[in-house]
This record gives C-alpha cells, sequence and structure tokens, in this order.
C-alpha cells in the first residue's frame, strides 16, 4: 500500500490526485481556474535512512539508485508487485534503450574543468562543475524527464498515443523512450526543424505533424497543437510540467547525482547555473535541491541562477514583476497594478537590465529577498502570482530566434517553482545576447574534452555574465550543465 504522506497534488490550487490514479497528469482544474498556475508535484515524506538507501545501491542506473525516493517505484509496490518486479522492468526497458540507441541509463559525469575555468577568469583553486548530459540516452538530458513518467504509466496507458511538441531533443529522447516501451509517439515540429532531426524521428517510427503560426494566436503553434491531440486522447509525454507533472520526477536524479558527488568529495558549490526553455530542467534541478536541503543537506545552499536568450526571454520578464511586486510590500506600499498578458518595458529597456551593472543592483536585492523569504510580505507575493499567473507569465508576443533554439520556448511552462527557488536561494535570472551564447559555445569545444550544442552550452554564457559583473568571489565555486550534443 502507498503511505498517506505519499500523494500528488497541485501547487497552485490545491487539489489532490490520489496516489493510486495512474491515469490523472494535470490538474483536474486547469481548464475551470486557467489564471492559476497548475502543477501536479509529487509530495511524500520519508526517513533520513530511507533517502540514504541510494548511497548503499551498487547500480550506475539511476531509476535503479534512487528508486526509494521515485512515486514510480511506490506505485509499483502499491500495485502488488515487489522489489524484483521492479528491477527487472527496468532491465527490460533498458535493454531496449540500449538495442534502439546504443546506450542505457547510467550515471554521466560531473567534472571539474580546470582549463576552461582559467580561460574565463577563475582563480586556480576555484572549481568549475559540468555535468554532462551529451551521452545520455538520445543526446541530452530529455529522457530522464519521460522515462520518469513511462515508469507511472500503466499498462493500458500504452495503448494510446504518446504526443509531445519539440524541435529537437525532447523529440528524439521521446521518440527513443516510447519505442524501447512499445508505444507510438505522434510528434509536433515546427517548420524549420533540423533535417537530421527529422529524419532520425521517421526512423525511429514516430508520426510528425509540421506545426505552422497561425496569424493573430499567441503561443508556440507546435505546443497548442499537442494540447489538441492530448484532449483527443493522447497520453502527454512531454518536458512540460503543467501537462504532466511526472516528467520532473526523471529530471531531479540528475541533479541527485550532482549532490551525491558533492558530499563524496566534501566540496561546496556557491553558484548553480541552469539554462531555461520551457523550464523542466530547472524546475526537476530546483525540486531535488529542495529535497536534499531537507534529507541530505549541501554545506552551502547555491544561489540557483538561470539563464535565457534574448530572442526570448518570460522567465526574466515574469521574476522582474514579482520582485517589483516584493519590493513594494517590503517597503509597506501597495501592490502594483499590473494588466494581464501586457508588458510595461519595451523589449530594449528590458533587454538593458541585464548587463554588468544591472546583475550587480539585482544581486543586492535577491540578496534582501533571501533574507525576507519566510516574511508575510514575500510569501504573499509568493501566493499572490501563484494564483494570478496571467499577470506574470504569458508567451512571447513574437517569434522567437537564437543560435540556442532549443530554449526559445514562447513560455516558461514550469516557471513558478523555478522563480521561488531563485527568490530563497539569492539566485537571479540572465539574459545572454548572441555573442556571448556563440563564445559560450566556442569555449565549451575548445577548452573541455565535451562537444555541446548551441543550447547545451547555453548555461556557460550565464557564468561569463556573472563573471563580467564581478558577481562571483574568487572563493566560490559553480556549476553548470552541458545538456546536448551537437548533431
Amino acid at each position: 500500500m502507498i503511505p498517506q504522506h505519499h500523494y500528488v497534488s497541485c501547487t497552485g490550487c490545491g487539489t489532490r490526485v490520489h496516489a493510486y490514479d495512474l491515469t490523472t497528469f494535470s490538474c483536474p482544474n486547469r481548464d475551470c481556474m486557467p489564471n492559476v498556475n497548475h502543477v501536479l508535484q509529487k509530495k511524500h515524506v520519508i526517513t533520513p535512512q530511507l533517502w540514504q538507501r541510494s548511497k548503499l545501491e551498487d547500480s550506475p542506473n539511476p531509476f535503479i539508485r534512487y528508486r526509494h525516493r521515485l512515486l514510480a517505484y511506490h506505485r509499483t509496490l502499491n500495485g502488488r508487485q515487489t522489489d524484483i518486479d521492479y528491477l527487472e522492468k527496468i532491465a527490460r526497458l533498458d535493454g531496449a534503450l540500449q538495442a534502439i540507441d546504443g546506450t542505457g541509463f547510467v550515471e554521466t559525469p560531473l567534472t571539474v574543468e580546470k582549463e576552461l575555468a582559467l580561460k574565463l577568469g577563475f582563480d586556480p583553486m576555484q572549481k568549475l562543475f559540468v555535468k554532462d548530459e551529451t551521452h545520455n540516452v538520445a543526446g541530452s538530458h530529455k529522457a530522464r524527464h519521460l522515462f520518469g513518467i513511462l515508469l507511472n504509466l500503466s499498462n493500458d496507458c500504452l495503448s494510446r498515443p504518446f504526443a509531445i511538441a519539440s524541435c529537437g531533443n525532447a523529440a528524439l529522447a521521446a521518440a527513443v523512450v516510447s519505442k524501447a516501451a512499445g508505444a507510438h509517439l505522434e510528434v509536433y515540429i515546427p517548420t524549420d526543424a533540423e533535417e537530421s532531426v527529422v529524419e532520425r524521428l521517421k526512423a525511429l517510427g514516430a508520426t510528425l505533424h509540421i506545426c505552422e503560426r497561425r496569424e493573430g494566436e499567441l503561443g508556440d503553434p507546435c505546443y497548442l497543437r499537442s494540447l489538441d491531440a492530448v484532449k483527443n486522447g493522447a497520453i502527454p509525454f512531454t518536458c512540460q510540467g503543467p501537462d504532466n507533472g511526472l516528467t520532473i520526477e526523471g529530471g531531479s536524479t540528475l541533479a541527485y547525482e550532482i549532490f551525491d558527488r558533492w558530499h563524496e568529495g566534501n566540496h561546496s558549490c556557491h553558484h548553480m547555473f541552469v539554462q531555461v526553455g520551457g523550464g523542466a530542467l530547472a524546475s526537476s534541478s530546483a525540486q531535488a535541491l529542495a529535497d536534499a536541503m531537507r534529507y541530505d543537506p549541501l554545506p552551502v545552499l547555491p544561489r540557483f541562477h538561470t539563464v535565457q536568450t534574448r530572442g526570448a526571454f518570460p522567465l526574466a520578464r515574469a521574476y522582474d514583476r514579482i520582485v517589483q511586486v516584493i519590493d513594494s510590500r517590503l517597503r509597506n506600499l501597495p501592490f502594483p497594478e499590473f494588466r494581464p498578458f501586457e508588458d510595461d518595458m519595451t523589449f530594449e529597456a528590458r533587454a538593458a537590465l541585464h548587463d554588468a551593472d544591472a546583475i550587480a543592483q539585482r544581486l543586492v536585492m535577491a540578496d534582501c529577498i533571501r533574507a525576507a523569504w519566510d516574511s508575510t510580505a514575500v510569501q504573499s507575493v509568493i501566493r499572490y502570482a501563484s494564483a494570478n499567473k496571467n499577470a506574470f507569465m504569458w508567451p512571447w508576443e513574437s517569434a522567437p530566434h537564437s543560435v540556442a533554439h532549443g530554449i526559445l520556448d514562447d513560455e516558461t511552462y514550469d516557471w513558478y517553482a523555478i522563480i521561488c527557488t531563485m527568490l530563497r536561494t539569492g539566485g537571479i535570472p540572465l539574459v545572454a545576447d548572441e555573442a556571448h551564447l556563440e563564445q559560450a559555445h566556442a569555449l565549451a569545444h575548445q577548452h573541455t574534452a565535451i562537444r555541446p550544442s548551441a543550447t547545451g552550452s547555453a548555461g556557460l554564457a550565464g557564468v561569463m555574465l556573472m563573471k563580467e559583473a564581478h558577481a562571483i568571489a574568487e572563493y566560490e565555486n559553480v556549476s553548470v550543465y552541458f545538456t546536448g550534443i551537437e548533431r
């Protein structure tokens, strides 16, 4: 039986979904309460001893090592199956993944990149940790998210089509994982999807739907068409938390690996950078960070920073609005009046908020909010933002463009958990221009043995911006993800 302390609930409206329910992936109130930030999130309370069981496991597979932390594992035991049944299921699926893609799930490397750190101007004693996801299943971190969903699905769900909106890594990961499970995948892709990606998707047996932007329609057309497919019965096999909250659990295993290596090496990390498109990776990392600080605290709570492109930065825009409201409340002023779906600054003015001086000022405010995190003033704004999503997060108004095209989501779907974590830890959103993104990509290739794409190395551009703003002290260590291989 699943204990009473294991359940799923909506972070926006509080609705609980029974832990036995294997067919509900998004909040049932999502359509009738559209202005609330609905995301289903697992809730569990386990003992520190059970949490530490992962350190006794010798399996390199994260879905085995961390199984005691995963809702999918507890659901398996609840279904009158055993630990051995779960392990056999993982072995069967992992074998299928190896046959299809050449690799199954293993711990991905966390390297200390000394040469790159020195090139960026770090002190020789500082550490630059790089989590290398370029050789994960399908060449990126996305498969971790989707395999986490798969483990939670009932056998009946496998007879329904899976649906995903993506232009690259997520679609490839979904195609590999769904094929391993024997499920059919419907992929909604943009008109400019890379030909190599399209051909690989076809080879994996996915059905492709090319989606054009419609005049007057706000948001990513691929995402909108995938929502139509879900309404018609498809499983949301996606990396967007609001559509399938189970996608966060699998992604969290990446950060669990990072934290375990820090503990093992007695390392501290002061700044954690995560590139953001739809936000699932950052949201997963944020959830894992919260878990770690509850059950296995890190020596230092790192500042949690995010990185977007000047092509589209809806998360940074939302953060700015929330900080403006918090600032008013901390000074006992009334809430500013925001018009939903309307920006209050020009693109040029908002982009100017991300130069070196602005970053330094932003960090000062971030420290104030971090110190006041538990106050009524800050918490009232956090609750207000969750209940009034459209005043803070809405799709980017124009078609986004960047060399880091994999993080050009019109909307940061998992925005709320990410912003809360930035505010709680003193982190800030960073917006990189094309010059920084291209330079980060070149430096990654020149000074490491890793070969990430421009999207995959985008987090490094955020590190560069912080260094230019003199916002990383000489004693502080930094971590970043390289998330997708150059294709």
